[in-house]
């Protein structure tokens, strides 16, 4: 089926989707529930774990940001501490204790304009794979209406068919029930109801 469906398939203008507010589609409910009938393609498989990496990607270096930014109040509250000792005392203990904190600030700081960078980035890249997702989502999508609506056709002319049968059926009954309904009268009026009682119990009953 996936190989007829890459020849049926057509690009649309992406466009057109950027300027709406296209909800995160594994997080959908109905997304999700179009696959109840409906196998996920290679490219749909591909492109949601893309799209999961990515969500992935972006709460793991929000946490990071967060715990190295502790790191570096901590850093910076030690220096303060050591202040004195260093400055004051001259202690060369307390005073490389101070270097190796500078240098890890500087490390934390380098670090956050990294993250920086690419949490900025990362909101652009997870709606570029969402909307590649949604692309890939339509074509099977729209190939299953279109299935659909063949089969729709199919069962509308059979239906079609079966209600002439079932005209014809009815009209038959009819006229049939009609010719007893004349007969019996008939015969009624010219046997009498007693007469008419034993025809019905030698012939029918």
């Amino acid at each position: 089926m996936f190989e007829f469906l890459k020849k049926k398939e057509k690009k649309f203008d992406s466009k057109v989707l950027r300027k709406n507010d296209i909800s995160l589609l594994i997080l959908d409910e109905r997304w999700n529930s179009l696959f109840n009938t409906v196998q996920r393609t290679p490219e749909i498989l591909k492109a949601e774990e893309e799209l999961k990496e990515l969500l992935k990607q972006q709460a793991r270096i929000s946490t990071e940001a967060k715990e190295i930014s502790v790191l570096k109040k901590n850093c910076m509250d030690k220096i303060l501490q050591l202040t004195t000792e260093v400055f004051d005392n001259g202690n060369e203990g307390a005073k490389k204790e101070m270097q190796e904190c500078e240098k890890e600030i500087k490390r934390i700081n380098e670090r956050l304009a990294n993250i920086e960078e690419e949490l900025d980035e990362i909101p652009g890249n997870i709606k570029e794979a969402n909307l590649k997702l949604l692309e890939n989502t339509v074509n099977i999508v729209y190939f299953k209406i279109r299935r659909n609506q063949k089969r729709v056709n199919e069962l509308e002319k059979l239906i079609e068919a079966e209600r002439e049968k079932l005209k014809a059926y009815i009209d038959e009954k009819e006229s049939l029930a009609q010719d007893d309904t004349d007969i019996y009268s008939y015969f009624h009026d010219l046997l009498g109801a007693d007469e008419l009682e034993k025809l019905d119990r030698q012939y029918i009953r």
